[in-house]
């Protein structure tokens, strides 16, 4: 099966690459040319915002399943995915996953959220992500697969280095004392991910742990599992318990997939030495 994944070269895009390539031919589109792209005749530069560029790539791949984890300006982004549309209406097999965000739900943090809940949220992102994936569900039906995520993490992760310089530095870290959130890492989403083309699975899918943990407790438990110094940190107070969660609730992932917070910062602390 050919795969194309938009932004493989992004850190969750590459760990899903890395994952999709033994069983399957996977493309990429990256942003910024380096050395590791060179003479790679399966990875395409591709800036958001080029449609001609774009549809030489659909053209000259013809993938079954296109991968999305752009980033970058919203509208560019909204008309880069019109533009998959078009394409996959015409594979009759055809389906996209898209990695979505646990910002749509940012404005109802009373409590973690489930697949089934209806997204809402107060910021430009959220929007932006709820309104993508309703544009593509509305357009593609039962081809549109969705994968909403919260932070992300692993080996190297750009949030995990920076807390390594941050702690080393004893710069203030910005956090929040009453703020509860689940986790996921790359490589969880590059296996459900896998296991979800494998099963022919479809809807929405949240990819993260069980269970919710503090926001600031966390930074704390992993800056000791990791030897690190102590957190120095800015604290927002906000006024009550409050989450930002996207709990996993579908019954067809195995629980051998699943994660709970702990694990993640065990799997951090082994992966990091």
């Amino acid at each position: 099966m050919k795969i194309l994944i938009l932004g493989a070269s992004g850190y969750a895009g590459q760990a899903i690459a890395q994952r999709l390539e033994k069983n399957h031919e996977v493309y990429g589109t990256y942003h910024t040319q380096t050395k590791k792209h060179h003479n790679n005749n399966k990875m395409f530069q591709y800036k958001l915002g080029d449609m001609d560029t774009l549809k030489w790539i659909l053209d000259c791949v013809q993938p079954q399943i296109v991968i999305s984890s752009l980033t970058g300006n919203f509208q560019l982004q909204l008309a880069a995915h019109s533009q998959i549309v078009d394409y996959l209406s015409g594979i009759r097999d055809g389906k996209i996953i898209y990695l979505s965000t646990a910002n749509a739900f940012d404005a109802r943090k009373e409590e973690p959220h489930y697949e089934l809940d209806k997204p809402h949220s107060q910021t430009d992102y959220g929007n932006f992500k709820i309104n993508c994936e309703q544009m593509l569900q509305d357009k593609l039906r039962n081809k549109c697969i969705i994968i909403r995520v919260p932070q992300i993490w692993g080996k190297d992760c750009p949030r995990l280095l920076k807390l390594i310089e941050d702690t080393k530095n004893n710069t203030p870290i910005v956090t929040y004392p009453d703020f509860y959130v689940n986790y996921t890492t790359n490589i969880q989403i590059a296996e459900w991910i896998e296991y979800i083309l494998k099963e022919d699975l479809r809807g929405i899918f949240h990819i993260g742990t069980k269970d919710t943990y503090n926001y600031m407790q966390f930074q704390i438990d992993l800056s000791k599992m990791l030897g690190l110094n102590e957190p120095v940190f800015d604290k927002e107070l906000v006024p009550q318990k409050c989450f930002q969660a996207v709990l996993p609730g579908r019954k067809e992932i195995l629980e051998s997939f699943q994660m709970k917070v702990m694990d993640v910062l065990e799997y951090l602390q082994k992966v990091q030495k």
